[in-house]
Protein backbone atom coordinates (compact mmCIF):
# COMPACT_ATOMS: atom_id res chain seq x y z
CA UNK A 1 0.00 0.00 0.00
CA UNK A 2 1.67 3.05 -1.16
CA UNK A 3 1.41 5.59 1.90
CA UNK A 4 0.55 3.35 4.70
CA UNK A 5 3.25 2.99 7.55
CA UNK A 6 4.47 -0.64 8.46
CA UNK A 7 3.46 -2.79 10.71
CA UNK A 8 -0.15 -0.17 10.92
CA UNK A 9 -2.87 -3.01 9.97
CA UNK A 10 -6.46 -1.62 8.79
CA UNK A 11 -7.98 -2.87 12.07
CA UNK A 12 -5.05 -0.21 13.51
CA UNK A 13 -5.77 2.49 11.79
CA UNK A 14 -9.97 2.00 12.06
CA UNK A 15 -9.37 2.04 16.02
CA UNK A 16 -7.07 5.35 16.37
CA UNK A 17 -9.62 7.41 14.33
CA UNK A 18 -12.21 6.02 16.68
CA UNK A 19 -10.06 5.76 19.57
CA UNK A 20 -8.87 10.02 19.19
CA UNK A 21 -12.19 11.34 19.04
CA UNK A 22 -12.99 9.53 22.38
CA UNK A 23 -10.41 10.55 24.71
CA UNK A 24 -11.02 13.97 23.19
CA UNK A 25 -14.46 13.68 24.51
CA UNK A 26 -13.14 12.22 27.77
CA UNK A 27 -10.89 15.22 28.22
CA UNK A 28 -13.75 17.80 27.70
CA UNK A 29 -15.70 15.57 29.96
CA UNK A 30 -13.38 16.22 32.71
CA UNK A 31 -12.60 19.78 32.06
CA UNK A 32 -16.60 20.30 32.65
CA UNK A 33 -16.57 18.50 35.88
CA UNK A 34 -13.65 19.97 36.98
CA UNK A 35 -14.96 23.71 36.17
CA UNK A 36 -18.29 22.83 38.07
CA UNK A 37 -16.77 21.21 41.46
CA UNK A 38 -14.24 25.03 41.47
CA UNK A 39 -17.78 26.66 40.76
CA UNK A 40 -19.33 25.20 43.59
CA UNK A 41 -16.50 25.59 45.93
CA UNK A 42 -16.27 29.24 45.31
CA UNK A 43 -19.62 30.03 45.94
CA UNK A 44 -19.41 28.16 49.16
CA UNK A 45 -16.51 30.29 49.92
CA UNK A 46 -17.98 33.07 49.28
CA UNK A 47 -20.76 32.13 51.98
CA UNK A 48 -20.33 33.59 55.88
CA UNK A 49 -18.44 30.53 58.34
CA UNK A 50 -18.04 30.58 61.71
CA UNK A 51 -14.96 28.34 62.70
CA UNK A 52 -14.52 26.82 66.20
CA UNK A 53 -10.83 25.95 67.03
CA UNK A 54 -9.55 24.95 70.81
CA UNK A 55 -12.44 26.93 72.04
CA UNK A 56 -11.81 29.77 69.63
CA UNK A 57 -14.59 31.27 67.35
CA UNK A 58 -12.84 33.24 64.70
CA UNK A 59 -14.74 35.77 63.76
CA UNK A 60 -16.07 36.65 67.07
CA UNK A 61 -18.42 38.83 65.56
CA UNK A 62 -19.76 38.58 62.17
CA UNK A 63 -22.08 40.50 60.16
CA UNK A 64 -25.00 39.24 57.56
CA UNK A 65 -27.91 39.71 56.55
CA UNK A 66 -31.37 38.51 57.37
CA UNK A 67 -31.85 35.29 55.89
CA UNK A 68 -28.25 34.37 55.13
CA UNK A 69 -26.89 31.32 55.79
CA UNK A 70 -24.14 30.77 57.88
CA UNK A 71 -21.73 28.16 58.27
CA UNK A 72 -20.40 26.55 61.51
CA UNK A 73 -17.06 24.13 61.21
CA UNK A 74 -16.16 22.46 64.39
CA UNK A 75 -12.52 21.50 64.54
CA UNK A 76 -12.14 20.16 67.69
CA UNK A 77 -12.70 17.18 69.14
CA UNK A 78 -15.79 17.82 71.51
CA UNK A 79 -19.11 18.99 70.13
CA UNK A 80 -20.23 22.65 70.43
CA UNK A 81 -23.39 24.84 69.90
CA UNK A 82 -23.84 28.00 68.50
CA UNK A 83 -26.76 29.57 70.58
CA UNK A 84 -28.20 32.43 70.75
CA UNK A 85 -28.63 33.79 73.90
CA UNK A 86 -31.75 35.55 72.40
CA UNK A 87 -33.38 32.00 70.67
CA UNK A 88 -32.79 33.45 67.45
CA UNK A 89 -30.60 30.48 66.70
CA UNK A 90 -29.36 27.40 67.75
CA UNK A 91 -27.03 25.02 65.97
CA UNK A 92 -24.83 22.12 67.28
CA UNK A 93 -21.85 21.38 65.69
CA UNK A 94 -20.43 17.75 66.02
CA UNK A 95 -16.57 17.16 66.28
CA UNK A 96 -14.94 17.87 63.00
CA UNK A 97 -18.05 18.70 61.53
CA UNK A 98 -20.22 21.45 59.41
CA UNK A 99 -23.63 22.73 60.56
CA UNK A 100 -25.50 25.37 59.34
CA UNK A 101 -28.08 28.50 60.79
CA UNK A 102 -30.26 31.22 59.37
CA UNK A 103 -30.48 33.96 61.18
CA UNK A 104 -34.18 35.33 60.73
CA UNK A 105 -34.43 38.43 62.55
CA UNK A 106 -32.22 41.56 62.11
CA UNK A 107 -30.38 42.86 65.14
CA UNK A 108 -27.35 41.28 67.55
CA UNK A 109 -27.26 38.14 68.50
CA UNK A 110 -24.45 37.69 70.81
CA UNK A 111 -24.11 33.81 71.51
CA UNK A 112 -22.38 31.22 73.53
CA UNK A 113 -21.74 27.39 73.19
CA UNK A 114 -24.21 25.30 75.84
CA UNK A 115 -21.44 22.77 75.92
CA UNK A 116 -18.80 24.97 77.47
CA UNK A 117 -20.65 28.38 78.78
CA UNK A 118 -18.25 31.09 79.23
CA UNK A 119 -14.91 29.23 78.21
CA UNK A 120 -15.04 30.48 73.92
CA UNK A 121 -12.59 33.22 72.91
CA UNK A 122 -13.23 35.78 72.69
CA UNK A 123 -15.43 36.02 75.69
CA UNK A 124 -18.35 37.93 73.78
CA UNK A 125 -19.24 36.66 70.46
CA UNK A 126 -21.89 38.07 67.81
CA UNK A 127 -23.94 37.37 64.95
CA UNK A 128 -24.96 41.25 63.82
CA UNK A 129 -27.71 40.74 61.45
CA UNK A 130 -29.30 43.76 59.22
Amino acid sequence: MIGAEPGITGKMRILTKLIIPLVAVLGLAFTAVSVTSDHQAGAQAAGKTITIKDLKNDPGALNVKVGETVTVKNEDVSPHTVTAKDGAFNVDVQPNGTATLTVSKPGSHPYDCTYHPGQHQPANTSINAS
